[in-house]
């Protein structure tokens, strides 16, 4: 049982009732008692309820919580949204009980993790219903999960049309295939807040709710977050571009940094997407990454941006090493006069390429029309083939390196 109730295993185990003024609630005091006698329920005022979710070493947990909500409390919707989400973060289900307050607040506590709502005065027999649900619903998990700590692997076009969000796409959803037989969870995150076309090429929808994540990421935590994702195939979670263009301002380098650490700890493996604009979080995304990919054409407008990046980087004295050079449709076996030029670009540059991509064709793009990565749409692809080979040497390489073994 969760709920102490007279004859319960656990008595201790005590509800917690959140309110500024029980009496304010119409019956609500009346009616608790008569459902949890003998002293079944606390009165928790809401500057205390964070108190009161970490118990005394050796003390039980809340049982639940009840969380009373009157026209009052509409004023201060965004403080009571974020005791909600405490609530559940630290394992604990959430009932409301509003009374005199508008739809949309309530939709708003809602979306902030709680379980069900009940209209103040409560109507004959629901508050008993309510705490029997509330009974056979399965404990969350306890506070505190296990932080997967995954790696970052940032992939940037050097210049417009280079291939970098098919690249991203198409990695991200390799790497999930490949670490599917280990239970790794996978994330592909599409910073491009302005014209972001990873939800095109998977065939998703643009979600509102992207948007109210990154408008309040200062707030977000991890259900917040996860509740912004969509799901692509069972195996690979995505966090979409928002519905409408937004100014890459939004988010700020504090924000981006907040993105990045839910999505790390969340997930085993994150694939960000990132704009063609270097914006003020650009340095955030490069400092959190474990590997910084960075494609390019062999033509001179990737080489002249190839080279006033790296030397912006240098300039701001920013780790230039992480930036593996990724060199997108590249020359085939026979054409060694291309060949040629890829090695004197990258002489001329300075770089090593990480990797080189042959070019897909026709196919590439028609994947993309219909809203599928390159393995389900043609498998024996040459691209296909040469990241599922990059996502394989990369997954290894990044599990190598957070066990320390070389």
């Amino acid at each position: 049982m969760i709920l102490g109730r007279r004859g319960a295993a656990q008595p201790e185990a005590k509800l917690l009732v959140v309110a500024e003024d029980l009496e304010s609630f119409a019956g609500l005091r009346a009616g608790l008692e008569a459902e949890l006698p003998g002293g079944g329920f606390a009165e928790v005022a809401p500057a205390r309820l964070r108190e009161a979710l970490r118990p005394a070493p050796g003390a039980a947990a809340p049982s639940g919580v009840l969380f009373a909500a009157g026209a009052r409390d509409a004023a201060r919707l965004d403080d009571l949204a974020e005791l909600v989400s405490a609530a559940r973060a630290a394992g604990v289900h959430v009932i409301l009980l509003v009374q005199d307050l508008p739809p949309a607040a309530v939709h708003r506590l809602m979306r902030a993790g709680a379980d069900d709502f009940l209209p103040v005065p409560v109507p004959r027999g629901e508050l008993a219903e309510a705490l029997d649900r509330l009974r056979e619903r399965a404990p969350l998990a306890g506070p505190g999960p296990r932080k997967r700590d995954g790696a970052l692997v940032a992939v940037y076009g050097i210049a417009g049309g280079v291939g970098a969000t098919v690249y991203a796409v198409n990695l991200a959803w390799e790497l999930a295939l490949a670490g599917r037989k280990q239970g790794l969870k996978v994330a592909l995150l599409d910073l491009d807040v302005q014209y972001g076309s990873v939800s095109t090429y998977l065939d998703l929808p643009r979600r509102e709710a992207v948007f109210e994540l990154l408008s309040q990421i200062d707030r977000a935590d991890a259900a917040g977050f996860e509740a912004a994702l969509t799901t692509y195939g069972k195996r690979l979670q995505v966090l979409t571009a928002p519905l409408d263009v937004l100014p890459l301002d939004i988010l700020t380098p504090e924000g981006v940094g907040r993105l990045l650490r839910l999505a790390q700890d969340t997930h085993d493996v994150v694939v960000a997407d990132l704009p063609l604009a270097l914006t003020l979080w650009s340095e955030t995304v490069l400092g959190a990454a474990e590997r910084f990919h960075a494609l390019m054409e062999i033509d001179m407008r990737s080489a002249q941006n190839m080279l006033r990046f790296l030397r912006a980087l240098r300039a701001e004295e920013l780790p230039v090493d992480k930036v593996a050079a990724v060199l997108n449709r590249a020359p085939g076996f026979g054409d060694f006069g291309a060949k040629g030029r890829v090695r004197k670009m990258a002489e001329s540059l300075g770089i090593e390429y990480a990797l080189q991509l042959p070019d897909g064709g026709r196919a590439v793009v028609q994947a993309c029309d219909h809203g599928a990565p390159l393995a389900e749409y043609a498998g024996s692809n040459a691209l296909r083939k040469e990241i599922r080979k990059a996502a394989e040497v990369l997954l290894k390489d990044l599990q190598s390196a957070k066990t320390g073994v070389a």
